[in-house]
């Protein structure tokens, strides 16, 4: 989130770079700046709020994690999320669509964690951890390199600890593509949202879909409809489970996951694609 068409190569060389580097060819300075702004995405929110932390007096990121490694009981996590604070799930998608806590984020430690971390979650409100055993520290550490210090602790033993707790556990809905191309030719088909970036919409969507980036879901909540079936999808379904989370936060229950994302969709029917 801090540069444009980023590569995924640890190393490279001026002769590799000025030749393949969108960047490094020949233009004016107006063509360069152009360019370089062009499809940029909106900067989080905890970029503005890390540079005002940067001015203070702040605790250190090991002292952060003293305070914030405080195992909780399950008991202690329910009245914690019942006075504010946000329980957030770090699992893996598919792990938090099987059985998650009932109003909790689920934003997976393998995906882009610090950015939609940063962008979803309140910096002043408490953070409580749902991890799998052993990965408590390296959420807690992640946020805490955002400047999202305020973890009060996690959930002992992990989703095990809510065994017990059948009321506020909750599975999400999931949908096959071919599904859910059955299901648009009824009367009265469901709305399918896109929560992929507005240029990644423009470039291939599914006809007919409706685009509310991710990190604008939550004040576009309205555009959502509480009385007709919903189905969401990303590309391949880790920015729908943090979208299906917030979902559920709002009243949506009428939402399912499209299993895959687009990619699936487009393996299974590529003419409805554009």
């Amino acid at each position: 989130m801090c540069g444009r068409a980023l590569s995924t190569e640890g190393v490279s060389t001026m002769g590799a770079q000025r030749k393949y580097n969108y960047a490094r060819q020949p233009m004016s300075e107006a063509e360069f700046a152009a360019l370089v702004i062009a499809d940029q995405p909106a900067a989080p929110q905890y970029f503005v709020y890390d540079a005002i932390m940067n001015r203070k007096e702040r605790q250190t990121l090991d002292e952060s994690l003293q305070r914030s490694l405080n195992p909780l009981a399950a008991a202690e996590v329910i009245q914690q999320q019942k006075e504010g604070a946000q329980v957030l799930d770090v699992r893996e998608p598919a792990d938090y669509e099987g059985a998650h806590m009932a109003n909790s984020f689920n934003i997976g430690l393998s995906g882009r964690f610090a950015t939609y971390a940063g962008i979803l979650l309140d910096s002043n409100a408490p953070i409580v951890i749902v991890a799998e055993p052993g990965r408590e520290e390296e959420a807690a550490m992640r946020l805490g390199r955002i400047g999202y210090d305020n973890v009060t602790g996690y959930l002992d033993g992990g989703m095990a600890a809510l065994a017990s707790q059948q009321d506020v556990t909750r599975r999400t809905e999931r949908i096959t593509p071919a599904t859910v191309g059955e299901h648009l030719a009824l009367p009265n088909p469901p709305i399918i949202i896109d929560v992929r970036a507005e240029n990644e919409y423009r470039e291939m969507r599914i006809e007919g879909s409706l685009n509310i980036p991710l990190n604008h879901l939550q004040e576009r909540i309205g555009e959502v409809p509480s009385d007709r079936a919903v189905v969401v999808h990303c590309q391949s379904g880790y920015g729908a489970a943090i979208a299906m989370g917030i979902l559920e936060q709002h009243g949506r229950t009428n939402a399912t996951n499209m299993v895959g994302g687009l990619a699936a969709w487009q393996a299974s029917q590529p003419a409805t694609v554009s």
